[in-house]
């Protein structure tokens, strides 16, 4: 067999034996030195899973800028508050004080969603959706919280599109979304993530990667910017109905691919 001539190429052929009826997995790379995209199922919906809480983080941000919140202001959360899966906050104390960028330290860097349900609450679901119409993002929405399974029963659920999920983490990386304060901070937090098995996992040793992960039972994803010797370039991979271990290796893969593809000097012979 020969080898891929080109990217989209080589990310089909990965994916040849892993898409079918009821599996897809949607890719969507922005290369910003070049100015070059590639869309596969990019315009696809996806239950979202924890990707979705970029989008809060940048309401947040947008919304501290704006003097509605500052980010040293403190927070205490309930033992309502509490939900289950990724994060601490549900194994301490409740009542504990924390501060709104803890809050979003901890919805990034370990995902937690009890820390993100309370920012949730205080940013309100509407706000956050109107910010991302404002961005373009028409696909991309929040309709409930985590673990809210009330709220699932009554069709509310949380949603993504690989290629506006690509378009806003390369926008950020511009500096060109909310204002360039906002976008570094973004970048500063994920930059931070402590959940490194799908993007960065392949990719050559000292790769930095700004990139957040998410993950349900029926889905696997991961976005984040890649910083190659070429520049940066903003990857979002979105997979449903195929088993962990296998999204998982896709994802790795397709970054790998990407990297090798776009992310290198081309060698002149």
């Amino acid at each position: 067999m020969s080898a891929p001539i080109d990217l989209q190429q080589a990310i089909q052929d990965r994916l040849s034996d892993v898409v079918g009826e009821d599996r897809h997995v949607a890719v969507a790379i922005r290369d910003l030195e070049r100015r070059r995209l590639l869309n596969i199922e990019a315009s696809r919906r996806f239950p979202s899973a924890s990707v979705i809480k970029v989008t809060i983080l940048i309401e947040l941000l947008a919304r501290c800028e704006e003097g509605d919140f500052r980010l040293d202001q403190q927070v205490s959360y309930s033992p309502n508050d509490r939900v289950e899966g990724s994060g601490v906050l549900q194994s301490m104390h409740a009542g504990v004080s924390l501060t709104l960028e803890d809050l979003a330290l901890l919805m990034i860097v370990v995902s937690d969603n009890t820390a993100s349900n309370v920012l949730i609450g205080i940013l309100g679901c509407d706000r956050i959706n109107q910010r991302l119409d404002g961005l373009g993002l028409k696909l991309t929405r929040l309709e409930r919280k985590f673990y809210d399974f009330e709220a699932r029963a009554q069709g509310k659920d949380n949603w993504l599109a690989a290629g506006e999920m690509a378009d806003l983490l390369a926008a950020v990386e511009m500096r060109r979304v909310i204002s360039p304060a906002v976008c570094e901070k973004t970048l500063e937090i994920m930059h931070k993530q402590q959940f490194v098995n799908k993007i960065p996992a392949l990719l050559p040793p000292d790769t930095r990667v700004a990139n957040k992960t998410g993950s349900i039972s029926t889905a696997s994803h991961d976005a984040g910017i890649i910083y190659t010797p070429t520049g940066p370039i903003a990857l979002c991979v979105l997979t449903e109905g195929l088993p962990a271990p296998a999204a998982e290796s896709v994802i790795r893969d397709i970054a790998r691919l990407t990297y090798d593809f776009w992310g290198v000097p081309a060698r002149r012979s």
